[in-house]
């Protein structure tokens, strides 16, 4: 199926669910009609799994990576493998966000929780992954922070009004992104030269 199809029925399972729900007692489905309301959970099921394993490829397919980096690509793609074997454990985000679907015929909470997915391996897997690229360089009366992988500097929040939160630039001045701010602690050289 290409993604439109998945999508497309992910809302119709859903929206036949909720309009089922509404019409017909759940006793009266899982009894009487048990075998084509059966049938219309395992599809919602079966694509709310596929929306919740295609978003979070689709954004960390997009990652950075440093392709010089083997240790560290293999330690971040095995600790993302780890946080979703974690996850589809009974009682874990793969359960839950089956639940805020069928349970609670809730698809705000259904897509907080595949994003709280993504926010557990961005938090675990890549911004150790990233910050282990960001170091201090420069003479010391001009430090700034460099990132490997991209080959970009870091302007800090406040040094420029278009930027707010900080931003990574090129040498040009030429803006990369303002997502993965570094965080690897003060300028050791910087703060012996007070």
């Amino acid at each position: 199926m290409t993604d439109r199809e998945w999508l497309d029925r992910l809302a119709a399972d859903f929206d036949k669910l909720k309009k089922n729900r509404a019409q017909v007692p759940l006793e009266k489905l899982e009894t009487t009609y048990k075998k084509s309301y059966t049938a219309l959970v395992a599809s919602l099921t079966e694509a709310a799994d596929w929306f919740a394993d295609r978003y979070l490829h689709t954004i960390i397919d997009g990652w950075p990576r440093h392709p010089k980096d083997k240790a560290g690509n293999e330690w971040m793609d095995k600790r993302i493998a780890i946080i979703i074997a974690q996850e589809n454990q009974p009682g874990g985000l793969r359960d839950q966000w089956r639940a805020a679907l069928i349970d609670h015929l809730d698809r705000a909470e259904f897509e907080e929780l595949v994003w709280k997915r993504y926010d557990l391996c961005e938090k675990k897997a890549f911004d150790p992954y990233w910050q282990r690229h960001n170091r201090w360089s420069g003479p010391p009366e001009n430090r700034w922070i460099f990132n490997d992988i991209i080959c970009r500097f870091w302007l800090p929040p406040g040094a420029d009004a278009n930027w707010p939160n900080g931003v990574w630039l090129n040498t040009k001045g030429e803006v990369y992104s303002s997502n993965w701010p570094p965080n690897i602690g003060p300028d050791t050289i910087k703060e012996e030269q007070k």
